[in-house]
């Protein structure tokens, strides 16, 4: 077994230091990810949206037309979409 040499404010210091530095970076490193992630999540859903209104918007023109919910689904969709 190794024995321990007791440890000095200065060492110490060093130590808490370089930890404080290490979850500083987890904390950025983390926060990107989760960034990264929301806007591919988002990006995903506005295609979504987008193609749906573009599907709405061909039923639209056919002779039948829409139902009101699908009506009412197209203007959702386009206060939605980002152009």
């Amino acid at each position: 077994m190794a024995t321990r040499r007791p440890m000095n404010m200065k060492v110490a210091a060093a130590r808490a230091a370089t930890i404080r530095r290490q979850n500083v970076q987890r904390h950025h490193k983390a926060g990107a990810v989760s960034k990264l992630r929301h806007e591919l999540q988002r990006h995903t859903a506005n295609r979504n949206a987008q193609m749906e209104l573009g599907r709405l918007q061909e039923a639209s023109l056919r002779h039948n037309g829409l139902d009101r919910a699908g009506i009412s689904r197209m203007h959702d969709l386009l206060a939605v979409v980002k152009n």
